[in-house]
């Protein structure tokens, strides 16, 4: 058994049926807490208040519209008004909005919401993406057994066609020629209303007698795809870490003078450190004792003996070595290095005289000599005997003759003579049009400076090679799924109206606007297909970029998923598509197009395909990938 098919299990055996409202609910919000926040993700309830039941509200808009069909006979005004007004509410109820249902008896219930949020650069807008599916599980009823179930959307449909022909029919008979057509007026009115006692009747039945369904397919199927795709689409770095104290070296004395770091002559006061020395990012008074030496939290060291060392250290640095000028005259002039200078008394000097190739340089700063800096020719050229000499000015205002065969400045670098003029070769080239590129060893042509790639005039050239690049440093990380902000929601009361849905975009839907709401319902069972049409008031179309980017989804990861249109009770989809929302759900229907064990006794685990939910996991992640 695999991870996937554990937590159908676990919610719809281990908990079992889980009713709106009630501490089994609760207890599998837990579950499904602890299992994002086992990811790393921080999860939050979002707590409200909802319906037990939404059997009572549709038994009273039966019971209203049925009376108000018998009353007319005799009350038709106060009939009438009494009819339209029950169908309005009925509609607005089966469209999530306000209806009886809100005013139905109410418990706790709640929300498990997560989030992912990848890091994003100033300015930069991070696609949304919201998973939604709920946990909680429906009542039997009898409209959903075997033997209707099969006539569920047409049987669903006549009973919105009566509770509304009621009013229309009462309306007619109000007509000036109407009164002639009585009793017979008022029988055919009396025609809707007698249907409506089968489902008033069913109702009732629903709630003195059926049991809740263990709910595996519908939806511990789809809580299962859910924790599925958070292993999918937050990365393993999310996991936050346990904190652990670096453990810290202790060095002996012994260890500091065999790794050779103290200068000789210096005096160590050595202590064992309890703790790590705070970071010192500016010492003061406070923090030195000018007498010792000692900076405070540190290994204290004698500045006097310090610089005593320093001072043998350079004296027998100049005894040993020639002097670093000569030196570097020999290796640039070819001159004999000439022997090492007397070590200077400290008092300050305002300047000091080098030679450089025995020519005397004039007072100057002291400066750090850079062996490896090149010499670039620059002044005049001098003609001595049957050898070109180049006049140097130094830096600080020496001067000195260098051989031009021993020079390597710009003029070698770029091939040309001394007779080369930058300004009338300008001129004569005239505009960077004019430069040619047939000689151009690799056909790339000359371009200003820039590299010879086609596309260069492209206004996306620039970002198309930054993206290039940006897939290539980032070949192991699949930047579609983890650089896209993912809410994943797992909602309380969807089987008594879809009050957990309702409540989640009454606080967080201003900021989800442009989000794209993905809902997982019913994929445990049947072929697993993206739900293009629902509703059960007003039927509402999907998103159309969410189902295009569903039918190039199916292309790319070449997965068997259709679009299915659904004509069933409201999903978790259906307020957000009311409210203008881009949502979109996923579900699975048998060969005949309906949901298998749909709110019935054989809802259990052994009924859910492993499969399925593999593959609605895999559908859901190569769709976020497109979006």
């Amino acid at each position: 058994m695999g991870a996937l098919m554990s937590h159908v299990e676990h919610l719809s055996e281990t908990i079992g049926p889980r009713p709106a409202t009630t501490d089994a609910e609760e207890r599998a919000a837990g579950y499904i807490r602890d299992a994002f926040e086992a990811r790393g993700l921080t999860a939050e309830l979002q707590e409200f208040d909802a319906p037990r039941t939404y059997s009572w509200a549709f038994v009273i808009y039966h019971a209203l519209t049925i009376a108000a069909a018998v009353a007319s006979r005799w009350y038709s005004w106060w009939s009438l008004a009494v009819g339209v007004v029950v169908a309005v509410v009925f509609w607005l109820d089966l469209d999530t909005r306000w209806g009886l249902s809100a005013l139905m008896p109410k418990g706790p219930s709640q929300n498990v919401i997560a989030r992912h949020i990848p890091r994003a650069g100033r300015g930069e807008r991070v696609a949304k993406v919201v998973i939604v599916a709920h946990y909680d599980s429906a009542r039997a009823s009898l409209a959903f057994g075997p033997g209707m179930v099969k006539n569920f959307a047409a049987t669903f449909a006549l009973m919105k066609v009566c509770t509304i022909a009621v009013p229309v029919l009462i309306a007619a008979r109000l007509l000036p020629f109407a009164p002639r057509l009585e009793p017979w007026a008022w029988y055919v009115t009396l025609v809707p209303a007698a249907y409506l006692l089968v489902p008033l009747l069913i109702d009732v039945h629903r709630e003195l007698f059926m049991k809740y369904t263990p709910g595996a397919n519908d939806n511990a199927s789809g809580v299962a795809a859910l924790l599925g795709l958070v292993d999918r689409l937050v990365p393993e770095s999310d996991t936050p870490q346990p904190l652990t104290r670096e453990a810290v070296t202790v060095h002996t004395e012994q260890d500091a003078w065999e790794a050779d770091v103290i200068p000789e002559g210096s005096l160590l006061s050595y202590s064992p450190v309890a703790a790590p020395p705070r970071p010192v990012e500016s010492w003061t008074d406070d923090d030195i004792s000018w007498d010792t030496g000692v900076i405070a939290g540190q290994t204290s060291l004698g500045l006097d003996s310090y610089a005593k060392a320093l001072q043998a250290k350079e004296e027998d640095a100049a005894s040993a070595a020639p002097n670093a000028e000569a030196e570097r005259a020999a290796r640039l002039f070819g001159t004999t290095p000439s022997p090492p200078r007397r070590q200077r008394d400290p008092e300050p000097d305002p300047g000091f005289d080098i030679e450089l190739d025995g020519m005397p340089t004039g007072p100057s700063k002291p400066s750090i000599s850079d062996d490896t800096a090149p010499f670039t020719p620059v002044g005049p050229t001098e003609t001595v005997g049957e050898r070109e000499e180049h006049v140097r000015r130094g830096l600080f205002g020496g001067t000195r003759k260098e051989p031009a065969a021993e020079r390597k400045g710009v003029r070698d670098w770029l091939g040309i003579d001394k007779d080369f003029d930058a300004r009338k070769k300008g001129t004569s080239i005239g505009s960077w049009d004019n430069f040619s590129d047939e000689d151009d060893d690799d056909g790339t042509g000359w371009k200003g400076g820039s590299a010879g790639v086609e596309g260069i005039d492209d206004p996306d050239f620039a970002a198309s090679i930054a993206a290039r690049i940006r897939r290539r440093v980032t070949m192991n990380v699949d930047r579609e799924l983890t650089e896209k902000e993912v809410w994943f929601v797992a909602t309380g009361s969807e089987e008594v109206g879809t009050f957990g849905m309702q409540a989640f975009l009454k606080e967080f839907g201003p900021d989800l606007r442009d989000a794209s709401f993905i809902n997982l319902d019913n994929i445990g069972s049947g072929a697993v297909a993206y739900v293009t049409r629902e509703g059960m008031a007003r039927r509402y179309d999907s998103d159309r970029r969410l189902m295009s980017a569903a039918r190039r989804a199916v292309r790319e990861a070449d997965l068997r998923v259709k679009g299915h249109e659904y004509r069933g009770l409201s999903t978790d989809a259906t307020p957000a598509l009311a409210r203008g929302y881009h949502a979109m759900s996923v579900m699975a229907f048998d060969v005949n197009g309906r949901l298998p064990n749909w709110h019935w006794a054989t809802d259990t685990a052994d009924n859910v395909d492993e499969a399925n939910l593999e593959t609605a996991v895999e559908f859901v992640t190569a769709l976020i990938k497109e979006l």
